[in-house]
């Protein structure tokens, strides 16, 4: 019974495992590209010593992605008949904007580091795309800080939840602090934006072992 309980336990957690991993891996490769010159002329350059930095978090971001569809399908198990509208709507934060501007984010990266029909990457162009690779970040901090902070308050009266709770008011600020990324130095950048992964692995633990 007891190594039926760990399998179980396991399984529920494997998606969260996954799909932080993946982040982590997704964040630090962004950490690894150089600053955006200010000189526009000077972003071709900038963009082949990126080059490979971004594809890899190009590729890893997709996955990154698809694990974390089970992880919050698994937070938010909307068939339970006493599932709280709170973890309903933070659900649906992620499923109907988080996650569709993370699939939009991979695509405006993929664009930059791959040829399509060997169109060329004008210097405008770049610009277009690097700006709104810039405020897609944006949102996707704002929506899932609100989603991470209603998550943590629903979970606050289970079995341990007090520390989902106060490190989801933590992950809350310091995702309000990564969506201003233009103002804050790649360092802190890098700290605020781990916090979400740590979350996920926080939470999906909390609920694994609640049901289990």
């Amino acid at each position: 019974m007891a190594h039926r309980t760990f399998q179980l336990l396991n399984r529920n957690q494997l998606s969260f495992y996954i799909s932080s991993l993946l982040f982590v891996c997704y964040y630090v490769f962004c950490y690894l590209v150089p600053p955006q010159p200010n000189d526009s002329n000077q972003l071709h350059e900038w963009l082949l010593e990126s080059k490979t930095y971004l594809q890899i978090a190009d590729e890893v971001l997709i996955f990154a992605v698809l694990a974390l569809l089970p992880s919050i399908y698994i937070l938010g198990n909307p068939w339970k008949k006493e599932t709280q509208p709170t973890i309903l709507f933070s659900s649906g934060l992620f499923f109907l904007l988080v996650i569709p501007m993370f699939v939009l984010l991979d695509l405006l990266i993929g664009r930059l580091v791959y040829p399509v029909n060997s169109y060329p990457l004008t210097k405008d162009s770049m610009i277009v795309y690097l700006s709104l690779i810039t405020g897609t970040e944006h949102m996707i901090s704002l929506v899932m800080a609100l989603a991470i902070l209603l998550f943590s308050i629903s979970f606050r009266k289970q079995t341990k939840g007090g520390m989902v709770f106060v490190v989801g008011i933590v992950t809350f600020g310091l995702q309000i602090i990564a969506s201003f990324s233009w103002l804050i130095s790649p360092g802190l950048l890098l700290l605020c934006r781990l916090s979400f992964p740590i979350w996920l692995v926080l939470a999906g633990f909390l609920l694994s072992k609640n049901k289990n």
